[in-house]
């Protein structure tokens, strides 16, 4: 609101806009920027599908969260366009100053810019992206909880994760396993390298490309039969989720391939981008586990193809 008001202490000179910076022809002229961007967009959007893990806890399940999902993504790209063009308007991309071009700011503009936006009230930014935190926090666990819940009860993962809380009814084991984890894996790198620990957040965003590009091939298979009930049917559990999977899986190779460069990121390892590494090594860790379960008593049906005629419902505990 400040900035649109015109707030003094901006650039000398104010960027115009221009509507060439929505021209897509422009952005293909970089392929790499491409797929850095698509990334950068599933990690920003990465978390707001959290109304989609909650859909047993939502009143009509069968719509509400899927109408919640989608209208997130509308807000959420309404508020990041709009605090973008504001920001590059009023800081413009100089090299000085509150410029977006200063390698000072590149790192956290907002910061860069609150006491000159709101002055004495610029500490308002902080408790705003302290907030913003604590939720990201909450969006880590409540997904990953829900889905390790639904493992357990379908025999995937051992019976204990399929434990819902006697009181809250929400997943009891699988929320303290997911949240301790966070825990000590934050800690963790922090004592190892806090570089190799920024690295590693960016290779999330292969992970997420990862298990989208999964969510959409499974679901253009496990839909496959009702492609022609409908033309809505056809476009929205055929055509659209396999095109996004595909797009996803080429994002996801292209890269993991700009990753090996050992100038990707903050650090390296074996002259290897640290950013490939980390993806690498946490996929052959799925990969163990997922080879681990497949031979537990426990789990073993499931891997085999041969899972129980019936999911048990979760346990209380």
């Amino acid at each position: 609101v400040r900035i649109v008001v015109g707030a003094p202490g901006g650039a000398t000179t104010n960027q115009s806009f221009d509507i060439e910076w929505f021209n897509p022809a422009g952005a293909f002229s970089d392929p790499g920027a491409v797929v850095h961007g698509m990334l950068l967009a599933l990690f920003i959007y990465w978390g707001w599908d959290t109304c989609l893990a909650v859909n047993e806890e939502t009143e009509n399940p069968s719509t509400t969260p899927g109408r919640g999902a989608v209208i997130s993504a509308f807000v959420l790209v309404a508020i990041y366009v709009s605090v973008a063009l504001l920001v590059m308007m009023y800081a413009t991309v100089g090299t000085e100053g509150i410029g977006l071009g200063n390698e000072a700011n590149q790192s956290d503009v907002f910061l860069a810019m609150k006491d000159v936006v709101l002055g004495p009230w610029g500490w308002l930014i902080v408790v705003a992206v302290l907030a913003s935190v604590l939720s990201s926090t909450q969006t880590t666990i409540l997904p990953t909880a829900r889905g390790t819940l639904s493992m357990g009860v379908h025999g995937a993962l051992p019976p204990k994760f399929g434990e819902v809380h006697a009181r809250n009814q929400t997943p009891g084991f699988s929320t303290q396993v997911m949240g301790a984890a966070a825990v000590v894996y934050y800690v963790a790198m922090s004592f190892l390298s806090e570089n190799l620990l920024s690295d590693s957040i960016s290779a999330i965003s292969l992970f997420i490309a990862f298990y989208y590009a999964l969510t959409g091939f499974a679901c253009f298979w496990y839909f496959r039969g009702t492609f022609r009930e409908s033309a809505r049917n056809l476009w929205f559990r055929g055509i659209l989720p396999l095109i996004g999977a595909l797009l996803l899986t080429a994002a996801f190779f292209i890269s993991a391939v700009q990753m090996l460069d050992p100038a990707y990121g903050d650090s390296q390892i074996f002259g290897i981008g640290g950013a490939f590494v980390s993806g690498v090594v946490l996929l052959a860790l799925g990969v163990v586990l997922a080879v681990v379960c497949r031979f537990l008593p426990s789990t073993r049906e499931y891997f085999t193809g041969k899972p129980t005629a019936a999911a048990t419902a979760p346990t209380s505990a």
